[in-house]
C-alpha cells in the first residue's frame, strides 16, 4: 500500500519497524512513551481500523492530552496540529526519518491498552487482580510451580520436535536444573509475591522438601477455610430483620442529595438494597476510593433502616471524622424528623449519658461514634444497622467485640483501602463485596511527586498553593519535634500562616484548630495522621509528607485522599530524607502508590500490599505469617479451592488440595506466534488468560479478542484454542490423561469421574474396530485423520458426547 505525500512516497511495507511499544508492561513505560509522543518533533499519524479499538484507543489517548485530527490521506495533514489518525490496517508501526513521521498501528496501541488494565476490570472479575499479573513476570524473579515448588523465570523459548512447534516457559531451579513448561500448562504456575525475591530458596527438581511443604501447607489452609465457613455460616443461619423500601419516601431522600450519583454508586446501593431487604444478616464491603461517594451509601442506607424503626450505629475511627461525619448527617437528613448525634471524647459525662439514657429509650435514631461506641455498655432500644468506616483503622480486638455484639444486624462496611485479611474474604466469596471504581464528574487526579528532602522544593510548593488560595496539609507524624519543624517552616515561608494539630492537644484546641483550618483562617496546617480518615477541607489540594517511607501503603493513599476533593488539581509531595538509605520495602510502597493514581487506585493497592508485606494468616492477630513462603497467587488458589469442597461438602481426609493434574499429549503445534503478537509479556497475557478460562464461551471471547486486536487466528493459534477447550470439558468429566498421534490415542480417567457409560458402551458396540478397552480406567482408540485440526475437532465431539447427560 503507497501513499503519496507533497511527491514523496512512503510505503508501508518496505520501512523498518517501530519498537517504541516492545514490553510496555508497567505505568512507568507507559508514562515515559506518552513523554516521548509529546515531544517527538514531527508527525504523528495513528494507523487505526474501523472496530471496537477504534473508540478505546480515541479515548486513551484523549485521557492522556493527545487529540489526534482525522485524515483520509497523508496529504490532507494540517501543519497546525501534531497528531493525526487515519482508518488503514497497518500491520505495525514505523518510523518514516525522511518526513518525520511517526506511525502507529492498532496493535501497538492496545498492547499499551492491555499491559495497563487495572481497576475498570475488578467489577466484572475481582480475581483479574491476582490472576491476569501473569503477563508482569520479571525475568529472573520467582515464580510458583504446583507440582515443583519455587523457581525463577527465565523467559518464553520456542521449540520445534519433528513437525511440532511449541512454546515453552523456562524456569530455572537449584543446582541449575531448568523445567520447560508447555504454555498449555500455565495455570500449573503463579507469580511468587513474597518480601524477599532476590534471596528467595528455589526449589530441587525432584526432591521431597515441596511435597512435604504443600502437604503441610495444604492442612492448615484446609483448617483456616473451615474456620472462616464456621464464621460466616454461623452468621448466615441467624435470623435477621428484613427491611421493607417505602419506595415513595425513600426516593424524596434520594432526590434531596446535592449531587448526581454515579452509576457504580447506583448499582451498589442495589446490592445494599438486596441484602437489607433478606432476613438474613448483610455483610457487605464496599470498596471506594476516597470522595467517591461511599457516605451517600451509607446514608441511604441508614435511612431505610431508620423507614423500619430500627436504630443506626455508624462506627468510625477518630473524633474528627466523627464530627464530620455529625455535621454531614445531620445536614443530609435536615428534611425530616430523624435525631442524630454524636458519642466522642469531645462529649462530658453529663452528655454522654443523656445520650445513653436516649438511646435506650429509642430517642436517638442514628449515633455517630469512635471505639465508645464498643466498650461502652449502650443499650439500643432496636439496632438494625451497623456501619462502619476506615475498617482498617480497625484493631482485631475491636472487630471481635463487633462479632459478639452485632453478629445478628446488618453490617456496612466502607473503606478505601480494604485490609488484606478483608480482601482475602471478599475475594474467595464469603464476604460480600461491592466496589465503586468511577470517580464523580470534573474530579482530576492527584499529582503525586516522590523526592528527596529539599527547603527551596517545600517553599516553592507551599508558595503555589498559596497564590491560588489553597491550603497545605504537611504531615509529620513525631509529635515530640513538631513544634521545631513549625518554626522551620515559619522561618522558611514567612509568606505563610501556620498553626499545629496532633491527637495529644487538648480536645478544645484541637477542634478549634481544625474549625479555623475548615474556614480558611491560616493556610497550613501541620499535622500527624490525624487527618488521615475521612477529613474533608475542601480549599486544601496540597499534602506534603516528610519521612513518607516510614508510612504503610494505605495510609499514604489515605493521607493522599484528603486532597483533591473539589475541582481543583491536588498536588501530593512525599518526601524521603535520602533515597539511597530506605528499605526495599519502602521503595515497592513508594513505587506502588506513584503508579496508581486517587481514581480507584484503592483497591490496586490493597493487592500490591498484600503482596508487599507477604500474604499473612487470614485469622489470628498478624497479617504477616507464615504462609507467606508459597505466594499471594497459590494461597489465594488453595484457599478458593478449600472452601469450594467445604461448601460442597466434599470433606478430604488427607485435607490435600493440590489435586492431579491433567496431562493433554495432542502432537500439534499449538501457540501464538510471535510474528502475529510480538511482545513476548502480551503473548503471556493470553496464554495465561486462555488457560484461567473457566467454561467455553470465555475461551471463545478470547478468540475474538485475539482476532479484534491482532487479525486472523493461524492454524497453531486455532489448534490453541481447541485444546484449551478439550482441557476444560476433559477436567469436568474426570480425564487424568489423554494422548493421541495421527493415527492412535489411549484416554485414562480418575477413578472419580462422570463418564457417560451409556455413550460409552453404545460406540464400543458401533465401532469394535475403533476402540478398545486397556484397563479399568483406560481406553484406546484407533483413527485416521492427517489434519490436526480435524482430529481436535473429533476429540472435542467425543469428549462433549462422554459428559453428555450426566447432570
Amino acid at each position: 500500500m503507497k501513499i503519496t505525500e507533497n511527491k514523496n512516497i512512503i510505503n508501508f511495507t518496505n520501512q523498518k519497524s517501530s519498537n517504541f511499544f516492545y514490553n510496555i508492561n508497567n505505568p512507568k513505560k507507559v508514562h515515559n512513551l506518552l513523554s516521548y509522543l509529546c515531544s517527538f518533533p514531527g508527525k504523528i499519524i495513528f494507523s487505526l481500523t474501523e472496530e471496537d479499538s477504534l473508540k478505546k484507543i480515541l479515548s486513551f489517548l484523549e485521557r492522556n492530552k493527545i487529540y489526534p485530527q482525522y485524515i483520509k490521506r497523508t496529504v490532507d495533514i494540517n501543519k497546525k496540529f501534531d497528531y493525526f489518525y487515519m482508518i488503514k490496517d497497518l500491520k505495525n508501526g514505523f518510523l518514516d526519518k525522511k518526513n518525520n513521521f511517526l506511525f502507529i498501528s492498532t496493535k501497538d496501541l492496545l498492547t499499551v491498552l492491555i499491559g495497563n488494565k487495572c481497576i475498570s476490570n475488578i467489577k466484572k472479575n475481582i480475581n483479574i487482580t491476582t490472576k491476569n499479573n501473569f503477563s508482569q513476570l520479571v525475568l529472573n524473579h520467582p515464580v510458583m510451580h504446583i507440582e515443583h515448588g519455587i523457581g525463577r523465570y527465565e523467559g518464553l523459548t520456542t521449540i520445534k520436535t519433528a513437525s511440532i512447534q511449541s512454546e515453552y516457559l523456562i524456569i530455572s531451579y537449584a543446582e541449575g536444573d531448568k523445567l520447560y513448561v508447555p504454555i498449555s500448562s500455565l495455570h500449573l504456575i503463579s507469580p511468587y509475591s513474597g518480601t524477599s525475591i532476590e534471596n528467595v530458596p528455589l526449589h530441587k527438581l525432584g526432591g521431597d522438601d515441596w511435597s512435604k511443604e504443600k502437604d503441610k501447607i495444604s492442612k492448615i489452609v484446609y483448617d483456616h477455610a473451615a474456620q472462616l465457613l464456621h464464621i460466616y455460616s454461623k452468621r448466615a443461619s441467624k435470623k435477621g430483620f428484613a427491611f421493607k423500601t417505602d419506595q415513595k419516601k425513600y426516593e424524596i431522600f434520594c432526590n434531596d442529595c446535592a449531587f448526581e450519583t454515579t452509576s457504580d454508586q447506583n448499582e451498589v446501593m442495589k446490592f445494599v438494597l438486596r441484602d437489607m431487604s433478606k432476613s438474613i444478616p448483610m455483610d457487605r464491603l464496599i470498596c471506594g476510593d476516597v470522595g467517591f461517594g461511599k457516605t451517600e451509601i451509607a446514608m441511604r442506607a441508614a435511612f431505610l433502616a431508620v423507614s423500619n424503626n430500627k436504630q443506626v450505629a455508624i462506627l468510625v475511627p477518630t473524633t474528627l471524622l466523627a464530627r464530620q461525619h455529625f455535621e454531614n448527617f445531620k445536614m443530609r437528613f435536615s428534611n425530616w424528623p430523624i435525631s442524630i448525634n454524636i458519642l466522642s471524647r469531645f462529649q462530658t459525662q453529663k452528655e454522654q449519658d443523656l445520650i445513653f439514657k436516649n438511646t435506650k429509650n429509642g430517642k436517638i435514631n442514628i449515633i455517630i461514634g469512635t471505639h465508645k461506641l464498643l466498650f461502652k455498655k449502650i443499650e439500643w432500644q432496636s439496632l438494625g444497622l451497623l456501619i462502619i468506616d476506615e475498617e482498617h483503622r480497625f484493631g482485631v480486638i475491636h472487630k471481635e467485640i463487633i462479632k459478639k455484639m452485632y453478629s445478628d444486624i446488618d453490617i456496612l462496611t466502607l473503606t478505601a483501602t480494604p485490609i488484606p485479611r478483608t480482601l482475602n474474604m471478599a475475594m474467595t466469596g464469603i464476604k460480600d463485596l461491592s466496589i465503586i471504581s468511577k470517580p464523580p464528574a470534573q474530579r482530576l487526579a492527584i499529582k503525586t511527586f516522590i523526592q528527596e528532602y529539599n527547603p527551596l522544593l517545600i517553599r516553592k510548593t507551599i508558595l503555589r498553593e498559596i497564590s491560588r488560595g489553597g491550603q497545605i496539609y504537611y504531615i509529620y507524624n513525631k509529635v515530640q519535634n513538631i513544634v521545631n519543624i513549625a518554626e522551620r517552616l515559619s522561618i522558611l515561608i514567612p509568606e505563610a500562616t501556620i498553626k499545629i494539630g496532633h491527637g495529644k492537644m487538648k480536645n478544645i484546641d484541637l477542634k478549634k484548630v481544625m474549625s479555623e483550618f475548615y474556614n480558611n483562617k491560616f493556610n497550613v496546617l501541620i499535622c500527624t495522621t490525624i487527618i488521615e480518615s475521612g477529613v474533608d477541607v475542601p480549599r486544601a489540594n496540597t499534602i506534603i509528607i516528610e519521612n513518607s517511607d516510614h508510612f504503610g501503603l494505605s495510609q499514604l493513599h489515605q493521607l493522599r485522599g484528603r486532597i483533591g476533593r473539589s475541582n481543583h488539581q491536588g498536588y501530593a509531595l512525599f518526601l524521603v530524607n535520602n533515597f539511597d538509605k530506605i528499605t526495599s520495602d519502602a521503595k515497592k510502597r513508594l513505587e506502588a502508590i506513584s503508579s496508581v493514581d486517587n481514581f480507584g487506585g484503592g483497591f490496586c493497592l490493597s493487592n500490591q500490599d498484600l503482596e508487599i508485606r507477604g500474604v499473612g494468616e487470614i485469622l489470628g492477630k498478624e497479617q504477616s505469617g507464615h504462609i507467606k513462603n508459597i505466594g499471594f497467587s497459590l494461597y489465594m488458589e488453595l484457599l478458593k479451592n478449600a472452601i469450594d469442597l467445604l461448601k460442597n461438602r466434599k470433606v478430604s481426609a488427607n485435607k490435600k488440595l493440590l489435586t492431579q493434574s491433567l496431562e493433554i499429549e495432542l502432537h500439534v503445534s499449538s501457540l501464538l506466534p510471535d510474528n502475529y503478537i510480538v511482545d513476548i509479556n502480551t503473548r503471556l497475557f493470553f496464554y495465561k488468560k486462555i488457560s484461567d478460562a473457566k467454561n467455553e464461551k470465555q475461551i471463545e471471547g478470547i478468540k475474538y479478542e485475539l482476532i479484534n486486536q491482532f487479525g486472523k487466528l493461524p492454524n497453531y493459534s486455532k489448534n490453541l484454542i481447541l485444546i484449551a477447550k478439550i482441557r476444560l470439558i476433559a477436567h469436568k468429566i474426570g480425564i487424568k490423561c489423554i494422548k493421541s498421534n495421527k493415527n492412535i490415542g489411549f484416554i485414562e480417567f480418575n477413578r472419580n469421574n462422570s463418564v457417560n457409560i451409556k455413550y460409552l458402551l453404545k460406540i464400543f458396540k458401533e465401532e469394535p474396530n475403533v476402540w478398545k478397552m486397556e484397563s479399568s480406567t483406560k481406553i484406546k482408540f484407533v483413527l485416521n485423520l492427517k489434519e490436526d485440526y480435524l482430529r481436535l475437532k473429533w476429540i472435542i465431539k467425543l469428549l462433549r458426547n462422554l459428559y453428555k447427560n450426566n447432570f
